[in-house]
């Protein structure tokens, strides 16, 4: 079933996606086809997206008018604002939304109890599994495959696979071709790094392929182990 694949969007935003942003990320307009690209294989295929997104008010720990660009950054993404909101395609499916604050088990469940879901998870941190909410929305789902693209590859991309590997039953795949970095460390270290938590490092054409070739009746975790 479609449902047991998801697809994690992680923090394509204007203030980090585009050159008139924020918090820029080196090349992120380069990707910004692609991952339209990939949203409309989802949402129009009939799989379901989690996105994260920062949320950020000014007295969050994480902004500071003297960052370090390791856990404290200048003001970006700020609540509302134009350079919060997602850049490309983001289809026709609602998009319901999980809160900063904690939310009630069954408020949560409604949102992914529906065979198709598009939500969006607000974080006020570097870490989407600091929201109260992730880890338990995750358990929710309980898909066996999640498939992660976005920015930046060094700070919440990293995060939210490090996080997802706690559910060990996941297995998790990165779309390379749809990330970048901020150059806070090496991309082979971190790529490797990630290899060790058990992630498959891929690239869309190839997923996609293997998706579409895929039997109905084949289990979708397949995918994960293929190439």
């Amino acid at each position: 079933m479609k449902k047991q694949t998801v697809f994690w969007d992680v923090d394509t935003q204007l203030d980090f996606m585009r050159p008139k942003g924020k918090l820029y990320v080196p090349g992120a307009e380069d990707i910004i086809d692609k991952v339209s690209e990939v949203r409309k294989f989802v949402l129009e295929g009939g799989y379901s997206m989690i996105a994260d997104i920062d949320w950020h008010s000014a007295e969050n720990e994480e902004i500071s008018d003297s960052p370090d660009f390791k856990r404290t950054f200048p003001p970006h993404c700020m609540a509302g604002s134009p350079g919060s909101q997602r850049v490309g395609y983001l289809g026709s499916v609602p998009i319901e939304y999980v809160q900063i604050n904690k939310m009630t088990t069954d408020a949560l469940r409604k949102l992914v109890e529906k065979n198709q879901f598009h939500v969006v998870i607000r974080k006020k941190s570097i870490d989407a599994f600091e929201n109260p909410n992730t880890h338990r929305l995750v358990a929710l789902v309980r898909p066996k495959v999640v498939v992660v693209f976005g920015v930046a590859l060094d700070f919440c991309v990293y995060y939210v696979l490090r996080g997802l590997a706690e559910h060990k039953a996941i297995k998790l795949i990165l779309l390379k071709d749809v990330v970048k970095a901020l150059g806070a460390r090496p991309e082979h270290q971190i790529l490797n790094e990630l290899r060790q938590m058990g992630v498959k490092i891929t690239e869309f054409a190839d997923l996609k392929r293997q998706l579409l070739l895929r039997s109905p009746t084949k289990d979708e975790c397949d995918v994960a182990d293929q190439g």
